[in-house]
């Protein structure tokens, strides 16, 4: 039960997520899908990690990093639309992810964070 109601609250924004780093809405869902189907697979370790959103995470960006080089190896990467994908950058990956959240889509900071598995400060 609490699996499912993990799903129902985060699939919606890891599917964004997905599409605006995969060249498409049903790559996208693959991706999502399979991080799901992974993380029900190891729900019981998800639950006792130190943060079970930083866990889901992970594994959502693996396979999306896996899809990316998988559409990379294929030439996806010149067919990819422009403005998706998080590309090359310096920054580092919690950096970019929290930009395509935030600021690509409109998640507001907290909840990026609070998704991706990040403490927030609390101002004192």
């Amino acid at each position: 039960m609490e699996f499912a109601a993990f799903c129902a609250l985060y699939r919606t924004r890891y599917l964004q997520y997905a599409h605006s780093r995969l060249a498409d809405l049903p790559t996208a869902d693959v991706a999502v899908r399979t991080a799901f189907a992974q993380l029900a697979e190891q729900w019981d370790q998800a639950l006792r990690s130190p943060h079970t959103n930083a866990y889901a995470w992970r594994l959502l960006n693996r396979h999306i990093s896996a899809l990316e080089g998988a559409a990379d190896d294929a030439g996806g990467e010149a067919a990819r639309p422009k403005g998706h994908g998080v590309g090359r950058s310096l920054l580092p990956d919690h950096t970019n992810e929290t930009r395509i959240l935030h600021q690509d889509l409109g998640i507001p900071f907290v909840e990026a964070t609070e998704m991706m598995g990040h403490v927030s400060p609390r101002p004192r």
